[in-house]
């Protein structure tokens, strides 16, 4: 394991240290006031800003009296600085300064809540430095740290060398300047994943015992496209082809696409692996790959190139083993040199593959049977090459599709690849003699691309069988099917004999993977190897993949993003945790017995104070049914009245982090969409944490008020109150005609921060749109139900911040055949299509809606129809349907078929008139529902799978689709005719380029396109009334109030029209 930090904290020290000889160094540097601190042996000079072996990653400053360092690493776009103060006025000092800097959110302050304990999971935090440690002990510190990370305290800090040894930290040295040096050891039960099947022995087995069932996100990282294969060592780890994030916090590092070979390119796209080529492979300080066709050596902390190895253009095999590196070929296998890149042998081969090694042997195939030559095996020595021996009689050689290198023998798996059992099977000889010992046929317990996985775990050879037997031929030709239970068994390497089975999940499309622990088969299911307990708690899904769908490494189990539409799952990079080890978390607890604190600002709420006007906008989405439409009549004139800029002057700053923002699926730009009320703008600046309030009339800033996270929506205005959540599991009551904090309410069932989308946040976020109905204020706080104890609803006093109720949701509605002999019901049944586990809250009937969860008004669990993709919506004037989540709060699904658009159209309605785009177009339409409508129409929803079946086959798989049926019109006033298509191609990359839409009452729908191309038409025929150019619009970002229009834009802007 490398001994590398992702991130710092400081506690009031400015410093720099290095650890002593025998320890990894690791020298930290800051550069304070425009003066150099020196360092040993490392200038800060250096535009770098390295901290150490450091290039990026999470920084905590414990004590907010001086902002300069973290400033300084801010501004390289490679940090995320988290300053924490237990003084208010000091962390108010703090801010003022940061958001002076126009950096705000990759450096950040906030108050500590709680003196004795730091905010964050267990392994997130990698070094610390203590000066004074106050009331934080050192077994505080010592959990938040990661493996190998730093501990420096300082002489006047009251800790001695026998205080941190009882703690249990390592390598403890006394430092010239008399402070003490210290690191946390990597935990024994922790493993790396280091080639596509964990090693170079090809053996699918992590050796991490600290892996467990999952129970709590770790990170998440958006989804830039299906992309799968994961490796990890040193702390990192490594996706498809190939983006770098760091293994504990999920941090982007760096990323080159390997084809092309350029370093943090701006247009980087993450490049798919293929199957015909070695996939790239880590070790602690190199990452080696294919870059632009020749095997090299990249650093593996910032991407660079370190090491070519020269005559492996064309090669195809790549394999890294003790201090060699293995290169397979058309023509040769050879070895080489890690550090020096000096070829150590070579051996001619035709189509060399299936390279495995362990101990000093290395095993491989080569021949090419359709120019006639043989298929052969081989064995030969590590460093020069020597045969040991090789074999020719072996008919399934040319069938091989993996090796696995164990204990003395060599496991040939031959695998169909297909659908059907028959051709896989496992073949073992005597490594040292190439001798078969014995050999074994049997059907793969997967779906699809079924592999003969061997799978080698202490004493004992584990296989996953059974699902689809198809062997027996039927009269006509065909097969005849037959199921046989999914299990797992354990056999005796050396005989092949079974000692033990047990039940196993059916792994879909991707083949198992171990522990010395558990068997991962499934959707994410853990077979207890001891006890045979199968555990399942499927937070998401493990990607397609012929490596292995699910990495368990580093204590934590890692997925890619999927295109599955099976349940509403967590999408995007994850890694996922087991339980906390903390006996006092309170999240397995009932929840009438979690406490969520409320602490009172020093102003009180307004008991006088009148609700929104008629013609106001007070919420996201203009009303409690998040309809789009408004109560005020819209201009027909479109002058701009004022623009108010509210982003600063100073750009962000280009890095790797800024990417991870960009793609952040909840936050769509620099500022939110607007609310207006009561003569008063506001907006959220998401990432930098802020709701801004500006004077309707003209623009001018009203006040600012900094939460303690994101905050990814506008706030929602009742009764002189802004009420409004954030990502760090808070939620918020100020008042609007100062900005005072009224109240602030912990939705978070403990102060725990992880690492989310490229900043803090807690595993409970809440969305910054609060739902307030019949004076009661809803929000929900989570990320998926299955996740951290679940996803929590609640309801409080808007006035004080009481809570009324909290309820619970801790479970899917899918639910499994109870004779198991369904594999297609419960999470196989495919029912998640546009079903998002966490969404803004709306009205719906007499209770409260969250994707397809109803509450009632009592905080009781209603219904929840994993089918019903649509909501029946009445604002007092005429039900309507209309497709659930039609804003894309969160995140979508991958593609579930090729050229699909990335978010959903948009749709207003009002009184029985639904409004929208229609998918993968810019038409517009009008559907009229009466009261038969409503009845007749048909809220169950289609599959996954059908959605991919009939787009290939010329269908509209859209919902727009289903509720335009029978509209009155249908216009499009962006596209002239002569350049609208009469078909569209499958395959065609579709967009919704309509990127904001709102109702106004007299009639009139605005409408502005992605480009700015703002539409003004009029409701009763679709007739253009008038157009103007804007600047390109914050999606979903109109309201309409007080007869005037205002559009967020992703300039930063605000515009008011009129």
């Amino acid at each position: 394991m490398g001994a590398r930090a992702a991130g710092i904290v400081l506690i009031d020290a400015l410093s720099s240290i290095q650890y002593p000889e025998g320890m990894k160094t690791l020298t930290l540097t800051f550069l304070m006031c425009a003066v150099l601190v020196a360092g040993a042996g490392v200038s800060v000079a250096d535009e770098q800003h390295t901290i150490g072996h450091v290039h990026g990653g999470l920084v905590v400053q414990l004590g907010t009296g001086d902002t300069d360092a973290a400033l300084r690493l801010g501004q390289t776009g490679r940090y995320i600085v988290h300053l924490l103060g237990s003084d208010p006025a000091g962390v108010a000092k703090a801010r003022a300064s940061l958001k002076a800097s126009g950096i705000y959110g990759l450096v950040f302050a906030e108050t500590l809540a709680d003196s004795g304990r730091l905010p964050y999971s267990e392994n997130l935090v990698n070094a610390v430095i203590v000066r004074s440690p106050g009331k934080v002990a050192l077994a505080e510190i010592f959990r938040v740290l990661t493996p190998l990370a730093a501990l420096v305290v300082f002489n006047d800090s009251g800790v001695d060398s026998q205080m941190l040894k009882k703690a249990g930290f390592e390598g403890i040295e006394k430092q010239e300047d008399g402070s003490l040096a210290a690191r946390k050891p990597w935990p024994k039960n922790m493993d790396t994943w280091s080639h596509p099947r964990h090693a170079a022995d090809g053996n699918a087995v992590s050796l991490d015992t600290a892996v467990g069932p999952p129970e709590r996100v770790r990170w998440v990282a958006a989804a830039m496209s299906e992309v799968e294969g994961l490796i990890t060592d040193g702390g990192r780890n490594f996706y498809g082809g190939v983006l770098a994030r760091d293994s504990f916090n999920g941090l982007r590092l760096w990323h080159r696409d390997l084809t092309k070979g350029k370093l943090n390119d701006p247009s980087f796209n993450l490049p798919r692996l293929s199957y015909n080529r070695a996939r790239p492979v880590a070790s602690e300080k190199y990452l080696f790959a294919f870059v632009k066709g020749k095997v090299t050596a990249l650093d593996a902390a910032t991407g660079k190139v370190v090491q070519e190895y020269p005559g492996t253009e064309g090669s195809v095999e790549l394999i890294q083993h003790l201090d060699v590196v293995l290169v397979g070929g058309s023509r040769a296998v050879r070895a080489f040199s890690t550090e020096t890149g000096k070829q150590l042998w070579e051996r001619k081969a035709g189509d060399a593959r299936n390279l495995a090694a362990e101990s000093k042997t290395v095993s491989y195939i080569a021949g090419r049977p359709k120019r006639g030559d043989p298929v052969e095996a081989f064995a030969v020595d590590l460093y020069t090459g020597e045969l040991k021996w090789n074999r020719t009689d072996f008919s399934w050689l040319p069938k091989v599709y993996r090796t696995v290198m164990h204990d003395g023998q060599v496991v040939y798996e031959v695998s169909s690849l297909s659908d059907h059992d028959l051709g896989n099977a496992i073949h073992l000889l005597d490594t040292e003699t190439g001798k078969l010992t014995w050999e074994k046929k049997f059907s793969p317990g997967m779906n699809h691309k079924r592999q003969a996985r061997a799978m080698f775990s202490g004493d004992d050879l584990w296989l996953l069988h059974g699902g689809r037997e198809n062997t027996a031929p039927r009269k006509n030709g065909k097969v005849k099917e037959t199921k046989v239970p999914v299990q797992v068994s354990a056999l005796d390497p050396k005989t092949g004999k079974v000692l033990k089975t047990h039940s196993a999940g059916l792994a879909h499309c991707f083949p198992p993977v171990a522990t010395p622990k558990y068997v991962f088969a499934g959707v994410l299911d853990l077979t207890n190897m001891e006890t045979g307990k199968v555990e399942v708690n499927p937070i998401t899904k493990a990607n397609c993949s012929r490596e292995g769908g699910w990495v368990p490494a580093n204590g934590l189990i890692y997925t890619t993003p999927k295109h599955c539409t099976c349940w509403p799952m967590l999408r995007g990079f994850v890694a996922m945790a087991s339980a906390s080890p903390d006996p006092r978390n309170p999240v397995s607890q009932p929840i009438d017995k979690i406490r969520f604190p409320l602490v009172r600002g020093k102003v009180s709420a307004d008991p006088g104070a009148a609700k929104a006007a008629a013609d106001d906008w007070p919420t996201y989405r203009g009303d409690r049914w998040r309809s789009g439409s408004s109560g005020s009549a819209g201009p027909l004139a479109l002058d701009t009245r004022w623009t108010a800029k509210l982003t600063g002057q100073a750009a962000l700053p280009a890095g790797p982090i800024l990417f991870d923002w960009e793609e952040n699926p909840y936050v769509k730009g620099p500022i939110s969409a607007p609310v207006v009320s009561g003569g008063r703008v506001f907006v959220a600046r998401p990432d930098a944490h802020e709701v801004i309030a500006l004077s309707s009339g003209n623009g001018k800033e009203l006040w600012r008020y900094t939460a303690r996270g994101r905050v990814d929506t506008p706030p929602t205005i009742y009764r002189g109150l802004a009420l409004f959540g954030c990502h760090a599991g808070y939620v918020y009551a100020l008042r609007v005609d100062s900005g005072e904090l009224v109240w602030e309410f912990r939705a978070a069932p403990v102060d725990e921060r992880i690492v989310a989308y490229g900043q803090v946040e807690s595993p409970w976020p809440v969305p910054g749109s609060v739902l307030v109905r019949k004076d009661t204020a809803y929000f929900v706080a989570g990320r998926q139900q299955l996740a951290d104890g679940g996803v929590l609803v609640f309801a409080v006093d808007p006035l004080s911040g009481e809570k009324r109720w909290v309820h619970r949701l801790d479970q899917m509605p899918q639910k499994g055949d109870p004779t198991g002999k369904n594999p297609y019901k419960g999470f196989y049944e495919n029912s998640g299509l546009e079903f998002d586990p966490v969404d803004i809250l709306h009205e719906e009937g007499e209770g409260i809606a969250m994707s397809r969860w109803i509450i009632s008004s009592a905080g009781k669990l209603v219904s929840v129809d994993e089918w019903n993709a649509f909501a029946r919506l009445d604002t007092g004037g005429g039900a309507v349907w209309v497709p659930r989540g039609s804003w894309t709060y969160g995140a979508r699904h991958q593609d579930r078929f090729k050229g699909e658009a990335p978010r959903r159209p948009l749709v207003v309605f009002r009184d029985g008139k639904v409004y929208g785009e229609l998918n993968g177009s810019t038409d517009i339409f009008r559907r009229d529902f009466d009261a038969e409508g409503v009845k007749k129409f048909n809220g169950k929803w289609i599959t996954g799978w059908q959605a991919g079946r009939d787009a290939r086959g010329g269908k509209k798989p859209f919902r727009t689709h289903r509720v335009a049926a029978g509209s009155k019109w249908t216009v499009d006033v962006f596209t002239p005719a002569k350049k609208k298509p009469k078909t569209v191609k499958y395959g065609t990359q579709l967009y919704n380029d309509i990127h904001a839409m709102a109702l106004a009452a007299n009639g009139r729908l605005y409408a502005v396109h992605k480009d700015g191309r703002l539409k003004v038409l009029d409701t009763t025929k679709g007739v253009l009334l008038t157009a103007r150019q804007v600047p390109p619009p914050m999606w979903d970002g109109l309201a309409i109030a007080s007869g005037r229009v205002f559009l967020s834009t992703l300039s930063g802007e605000v515009l008011c029209l009129e």
